[in-house]
């Protein structure tokens, strides 16, 4: 078996907006913490090699992403695709605002199907997602790739890679600037990791290989 793409999945750090919103595919600048964990992150990653970064086009993923390409030169691919989940009409709000809302609650119910008004669903955030992890498998035959998103999205890859229903999608953990592990076979994947610590050893954690 050949050896695996190899894919870090990696959050953005904490942002400066006020909590409980849905900043959706807004801009929102990371926080003096979350530029300090993104710093840390891309310090982590200079030391392990890099085959190419993608990146959300959104500013508070993307930074990172430019870091590591600056320090790197790895070949950087910003794209919409790895945005966060389009809410809407929902987008701005806060979530005691919807909360009362009928369809709030319903979508709470069925995340997977159900949609914001002109938002995405569940099954539409990992539809866009999984172009991206099919066009990392078509573009590089091994190698490792570092893919700087947002935590639904994430939430999605992970959820897929692990063969699971969106329903668990709340299941899934994903702090700020939480770091993921998958490794992408020609008829698998294997998760390594899920949302483990920025600040972790990238060279202890690449050390491990997949057993299939």
């Amino acid at each position: 078996m050949r050896r695996p793409i190899r894919v870090l999945l990696l959050r953005h750090g904490e942002t400066a907006g006020r909590p409980g919103i849905l900043y959706s595919q807004r801009e929102v600048p990371l926080s003096e913490y979350g530029l300090k964990q993104t710093k840390i992150l891309v310090e982590g990653l200079k030391k392990v090699p890099i085959t190419a970064i993608y990146s959300s086009d959104l500013e508070r993923a993307r930074l990172g992403a430019e870091w590591l390409a600056e320090a790197t030169k790895a070949p950087l691919f910003i794209t919409p695709l790895l945005r966060e989940i389009d809410f809407g009409e929902w987008t701005g709000k806060h979530f005691s605002e919807l909360w009362e809302l009928p369809e709030f609650q319903a979508r709470l119910k069925d995340p997977e199907n159900l949609a914001p008004p002109k938002g995405e669903s569940l099954r539409d955030l990992q539809a866009r997602a999984l172009k991206v992890m099919e066009e990392i498998k078509e573009r590089f035959s091994e190698g490792l790739v570092a893919v700087f998103s947002h935590g639904g999205l994430i939430r999605t890859v992970v959820a897929h890679a692990l063969g699971t229903s969106l329903r668990h999608f709340f299941r899934i953990q994903q702090d700020f600037a939480a770091v993921n592990l998958i490794d992408y076979f020609e008829d698998t994947t294997v998760v390594h990791l899920v949302n483990g610590p920025f600040d972790l050893n990238f060279s202890t954690l690449l050390s491990r290989k997949s057993s299939v």
